[in-house]
């Protein structure tokens, strides 16, 4: 392609019709306009005189016809969007054009080539009508098939009634031109049924290009109208105002080219024209056959506007079909949660209002109310669509496992939602909806808190059961946050990888921490949270050098002080995680002495956290108990004797005592069953 041919593409690629007419089609648009108005002078009032007849009914009417041709093959050629519609509609303009260049060359020159040339516009225009009418329908119902059908019927009634049943019978003919003349009416009622059709499925949205479409065929079906009336009465003569309405359509075709594609009418013009459409046509129906009647008119058109009423009342039925389906869809959707196609809010309220009232203190219903763990996390880390994927999953495998026993819903968010039949113990039927909502992987896990309550017998207020059941949640969730933490398995990881030594060492007094803390009789949060911190305590020495955690011989006083940095370091590091501060400030006081001689705060005695002064006693046990660097391990009986000298000084007196009795207790039913007392030291992390 030469560069001058790619500047003009690029041209009109550029100011396509999206951002307006581009100026040298307005040009040449507005010159054919003005040729179309002097030959409309010309045949009204004579402008020119007999002189230029020829001029006006050939020369001026093909350059016209050829011009639009031109204008509209030039929109398909140049601009890509909607290229394929557009070359297509070209084409059946260009054959227009060329059958009145072949009928000006002469009136008897090649009449069949002529008239096939004048059919491939028709075929050309259903083809490409189809096509841009495609572009703007946004989805499809059977009401707007049926409103098409509807004007299709309408035009074709009241065509038959105004035109063919008289010309028919005035030719009273069975000659090839009286069937010619005839069949360019039909082509042009079907071409009108056609854009009536189109028009229908789109919602009668037409928008500018396609309403002048529409508007340029309804002309052009006018003009071979009034050309098969002069036919039938006398004649038709060339040079007459008719031939400046087949020029317009072709016109406004070309203009329709070029326009840019606006916004089709919006929703509510839309709704006003769907409800106008059927009524309208039925209108024009019933005018049919009130004509029919008065004047004795049958046949065709009385029976094409019968079928015209029977559609707008098979349109009535599809409405109300429609619109009783709409209502139940949009119940639907307005009780359904869209993600998960659970009950949502308002389903649970209106279910939990039948259920209170059903529910007694002997047949009580279950309320559970879910909260995931570990979500937000699985979110950010894998994004929000496969966030939404787990939501599908989590809650289908909630429905599946409570459908025999009652509803689930969706509360938003990670909140969940169940309300039950009781079958059996509603302790183990919670849980095993809890287990539901349970999925890991290697670098995930996502479990559930609940919060329960009974209606019927704890509550049977709407409101009240669900704060009781929410209280209950939140405090399930505050107890099960420290071991849900997954920082912990990153630090643990951690230390391992530093020393393996290290790791193992934290593992066993995390074990001598729990079993000591039950026999003080913690509750459950507090047990995790002392846990937490035995497996912890010791996360400020990876910050520590080798050269000073594997001295063979004792630390010297700046390299002791360095170590006693190692509570501070841990401190900092958990309390970078919100949830672990709890744990951070237990870590800080393993190393206080129960007589203030400790640090780094020089705490003593109930000063010092409870867990703290637990896990000062398990830790010194096992670190007197293992190899050193520096040392070899004491006996059992050694370690021992060191925590009774130590109670009251480094230790919790009252702790050490019952450490000591628990190691005496544990001694005796390993002892009893045949095991060594390191075994069961080692298998102490077990219960955790």
């Amino acid at each position: 392609m030469l560069a001058a041919d790619r500047n003009v593409v690029g041209y009109f690629n550029a100011i396509s019709p999206r951002r307006g007419t581009p100026t040298g089609v307005r040009i040449g648009l507005g010159l054919l306009g003005v040729l179309i108005l002097l030959g409309a002078a010309h045949s009204t009032v004579g402008l020119g005189g007999g002189s230029t007849d020829r001029l006006f009914e050939s020369w001026v009417y093909d350059t016209v016809m050829v011009g639009c041709a031109m204008v509209c093959l030039a929109r398909g050629v140049l601009v890509s969007d909607g290229r394929v519609p557009w070359l297509i509609l070209g084409f059946g303009v260009s054959c227009d054009a060329a059958g009145e260049v072949l009928s000006s060359i002469g009136e008897s020159f090649a009449p069949a080539i002529q008239n096939s040339l004048y059919i491939a516009l028709y075929l050309a225009a259903y083809v490409a009508i189809v096509l841009l009418g495609r572009r703007r329908v946004t989805r499809f119902r059977a009401s707007m098939w049926i409103d098409g059908i509807t004007g299709m019927l309408a035009v074709a009634s009241l065509t038959a009634t105004a035109l063919f049943a008289p010309a028919l019978v005035a030719a009273n003919t069975t000659t090839l031109k009286a069937g010619l003349d005839i069949a360019y009416p039909l082509t042009d009622v079907l071409l009108l049924g056609i854009v009536i059709l189109m028009l229908a499925l789109g919602g009668w949205r037409a928008g500018r290009t396609f309403g002048l479409i529409a508007a340029g065929f309804v002309v052009m079906a006018a003009a071979d109208g009034i050309y098969l009336y002069q036919e039938v009465h006398g004649g038709y003569t060339a040079g007459t105002p008719l031939d400046s309405l087949w020029l317009l359509s072709a016109l406004t075709l070309a203009y329709a080219a070029w326009q840019p594609d606006s916004a089709p009418a919006s929703e509510r013009d839309s709704s006003i024209l769907v409800m106008i459409a059927p009524v309208f046509f039925g209108v024009v129906a019933i005018g049919i056959l009130a004509y029919g009647n008065a004047k004795g008119v049958t046949g065709l058109s009385i029976w094409l506007a019968v079928a015209t009423l029977l559609t707008v009342l098979i349109r009535l039925v599809v409405t109300a079909d429609e619109n009783i389906r709409l209502i139940a869809s949009s119940t639907d959707l307005a009780n359904h949660d869209a993600l998960t196609g659970l009950g949502n809010r308002r389903a649970l309220l209106h279910d939990l209002q039948i259920a209170s009232a059903q529910a007694t203190p002997t047949k009580p219903k279950l309320l559970l109310l879910f909260d995931l763990n570990g979500f937000k996390r699985y979110n950010d880390t894998f994004g929000h669509p496969a966030g939404d994927a787990l939501l599908k999953r989590l809650g289908r495998r909630l429905a599946e496992q409570a459908s025999s026993d009652g509803r689930t819903y969706r509360l938003g968010g990670d909140e969940f939602c169940a309300l039950l039949e009781i079958k059996g113990d509603p302790v183990a039927q919670a849980s095993s909806l809890a287990q539901a909502l349970l999925e890991s992987a290697e670098h995930f896990t996502i479990g559930a808190s609940y919060g329960e309550v009974l209606l019927g017998s704890e509550s049977t207020d709407v409101d009240d059961a669900l704060r009781i059941a929410d209280q209950r949640l939140y405090a399930q969730k505050t107890l099960n946050r420290p071991t849900s933490l997954e920082w912990r398995d990153v630090l643990l990881g951690l230390l391992r990888e530093r020393d393996a030594e290290l790791g193992s060492h934290v593992a066993q007094v995390a074990g001598l921490a729990h079993r000591l803390g039950e026999r003080l009789g913690m509750q459950e949060l507090e047990l995790r949270t002392l846990v937490a911190a035995a497996e912890l305590h010791d996360i400020g020495k990876a910050a520590i050098p080798d050269a000073i955690l594997e001295k063979p011989s004792a630390l010297d006083s700046e390299e002791r002080a360095f170590m006693e940095r190692h509570t501070l370091i841990g401190e900092r590091i958990l309390a970078s995680a919100p949830s672990g501060a709890p744990v951070a400030a237990i870590v800080r006081a393993t190393h206080e002495y129960y007589d203030g001689g400790g640090y780094p705060d020089g705490l003593s005695g109930e000063q010092i956290p409870l867990a703290a002064r637990i896990v000062a006693i398990c830790d010194a046990y096992h670190a007197m108990t293992s190899d050193r660097s520096y040392r070899a391990a004491l006996s059992q009986a050694q370690a021992l004797e060191e925590l009774r000298r130590c109670a009251g000084s480094q230790f919790d007196p009252r702790l050490t005592e019952l450490f000591l009795g628990l190691l005496a207790e544990e001694q005796i039913s390993s002892a009893a069953a045949g095991s060594s007392g390191a075994g069961d030291q080692a298998s102490g992390t077990s219960d955790l």
